[in-house]
């Protein structure tokens, strides 16, 4: 058996894993959708009246007014939930399809990691901006992080370890992924956590429990 038809094999195999992804990729994709409608909606608020008050507006290191109003917010010249309104109905579909019995070409995987690579990216980026320039939280922001990042490592593990992309590289590196997955996720939260603690651990014990650091 050559190269692409080992492939071929072991990418229809794996259907309970398929499975798991397609219904990752369904749920994830929701609330993440759901937090970039929000944001997309909050935004056009914003844009009719700069006065509204916001409900994520919860304090001042703590709103989605300042973060959507920066250049950040618009990086393409257009509101950045918009993005992320379009990206994440992609997976919804997607996963759907999966889960009604559709077979995916390998075009399809590649162009779904390239995505999701690129999203990887971005909300790295978004994370740097909210910390370090603009210096507030936005809510429904770490919402769609929180989503993308499982949705970034489900999709690259179970594509390598299976052979989505119609070739055996990578494999290894799939099998190793898959084994620790919930792990990678769980490391990449903590990354983040850790940062915004980092950056506003005296706002949080102000808030939180009244003492000034």
């Amino acid at each position: 058996m050559g190269p692409e038809a080992a492939a071929s094999t072991r990418a229809q195999g794996g259907g309970a894993a398929l499975t798991r992804l397609a219904i990752a990729w369904v749920v994830l994709g929701a609330v993440a959708f759901v937090a970039s409608m929000i944001l997309a909606i909050d935004r056009y608020r914003l844009l009719a009246d700069p006065n509204t008050e916001l409900g994520c507006d919860i304090s001042p290191f703590v709103a989605c007014g300042p973060v959507m109003e920066s250049p950040a917010g618009a990086l393409f010249g257009f509101p950045n939930p918009l993005l992320g309104v379009a990206c994440f109905m992609i997976m919804i579909t997607s996963g759907m399809a999966l889960l009604a019995g559709a077979r995916l070409r390998p075009w399809f995987w590649i162009g779904m990691q390239i995505g999701l690579t690129l999203a990887g990216v971005f909300i790295t980026w978004l994370q740097t901006q909210t910390l370090y320039v603009i210096e507030s939280l936005c809510i429904w922001c770490m919402v769609v992080w929180a989503m993308t990042i499982p949705l970034i490592v489900l999709t690259t593990a179970h594509a390598l370890a299976y052979g989505r992309f119609g070739n055996t590289r990578g494999r290894r590196l799939g099998r190793w992924m898959q084994e620790y997955r919930w792990m990678i996720i769980v490391l990449w939260y903590l990354v983040v956590i850790l940062a915004i603690a980092l950056k506003f651990y005296r706002e949080f014990a102000l808030m939180w429990f009244g003492v000034a650091l």
